[in-house]
Formats: C-alpha cells, structure tokens, sequence
C-alpha cells in the first residue's frame, strides 16, 4: 500500500517537535538507515529537512502553487517507495532532485507549456515593484533558455545554491555551471533590456566566486 508522506504544515505539531529533537542527533546517514529498515517515522525528519527546497524547485519550473505543491509531495512519495535502492554513502538531496525535476517536466509536458507564456494562477518573484507588465516580462524571461540554461538559473537565483552544489545536482562541472550563468544571465539582460527599452550590456560582472 502507498505509503502518504505530509508536509510539515500537515503533520501535529508535537510529532513534528519530537520527531525533529529526536533525529537532531543523528546524521542524515543514519535516518536514512532507518528509513530504509522500514522505519517510517524517520521518515518525517527528511521530509521537514527539503520540504521547502523541494516545494521552491518545483515552483520554479511549473509556476502554479498547486502543482509545485502536489509536485514536491509525489517527490517524497516516490522516493520513499524507492528507498531500498538508496546508496546510504550517497547525499539524499541531489538523489530527490532528479525525481523532483522529472515531475516537474511531466508537469510541463502534460500542460504543453510553450515557453514565454504567462501562466494563471502563478505566483510571480517579490519584486519591488508591483508592475503587472514588469512582473510578466520577468517571467518570460525565466521561460525564454533552454532547459538547462533555466535549470541553473533558478538552482544559483531561486535557491541561492553554490556552484559547486549546482554541479553535484545536475551532474555538470562547475566550469560549465559558470559559464552557462554567465550566458544565460547576458540573455536575460537582453530579454528584459526589449521590455523596458534598453539596450543589456555584452559584459555582464561576474560573480568573484562558487559561494
């Protein structure tokens, strides 16, 4: 029987204050091993540990706060349910990501999302202006590169990841992980140089480290 893992926000607040203080002492190493003995309590920690990072990621790609949401739960689902082929000598989160990232574009797939386009019911960046146009140019913006151009974007700018934690994610080196920002950060300057009637510079500042 499928096992249903709740977000944080769904679990009772003591569990989640027991569960936490309890695992708090052990590597992630370890809950994991307990997860894998069929401990399904243990279980719980990891999933408060990358819910929100996992609810972000998926954000990014779908825009839809529901479908990021549904997303981010089937993530954990479905690596629960594929816990026995976990390597325990492995880092659990870029393991997650892959899951999370394939449901991601099975999303898009399935809406046959065509890039550019301005989704209903999107939560849009926290930008400090409430423009609606300005809002909407950002997110054509996010959607005009190649996938992988998009996929490093949203891990260095949504999720503020290294360089190097970039590269362990999506299994490039990190040479390529700065080049292809540099890129596609030229591109988006270019984008969004059209909509708010400038011309982007050809030499964007790169950034002084992988931090």
């Amino acid at each position: 029987m499928a096992v249903e893992i709740s977000l944080a926000k769904d679990f009772p607040r003591h569990l989640i204050g027991h569960e936490m203080k309890h695992d708090n002492a052990l590597s992630e190493q370890e809950i994991l091993g307990r997860v894998k003995a069929g401990d399904k309590k243990a279980y719980q920690a990891i999933v408060t540990t990358y819910m929100k990072k996992a609810y972000f990621i998926a954000l990014g790609y779908v825009h839809n706060h529901q479908d990021a949401l549904d997303i981010s739960q089937e993530s954990f689902v479905r690596a629960y349910r594929r816990i026995k082929s976990f390597d325990l000598h492995r880092p659990f989160f870029p393991w997650l990501y892959e899951i999370l990232k394939n449901l991601s574009l099975d999303c898009l797939k399935r809406r046959k999302l065509r890039d550019g386009a301005p989704l209903n019911g999107a939560i849009t960046l926290q930008a400090a202006t409430e423009d609606r146009e300005m809002k909407i140019a950002v997110w054509k913006a996010i959607n005009f590169p190649p996938l992988d151009q998009k996929e490093i974007l949203l891990l260095r700018y949504f999720q503020q990841f290294s360089y190097r934690e970039i590269a362990e994610l999506t299994g490039k080196p990190v040479g390529t992980v700065i080049s292809t920002l540099l890129y596609a950060r030229m591109k988006l300057k270019e984008i969004l140089g059209r909509y708010l009637g400038f011309e982007a510079k050809e030499n964007p500042r790169r950034e002084p480290d992988g931090s």
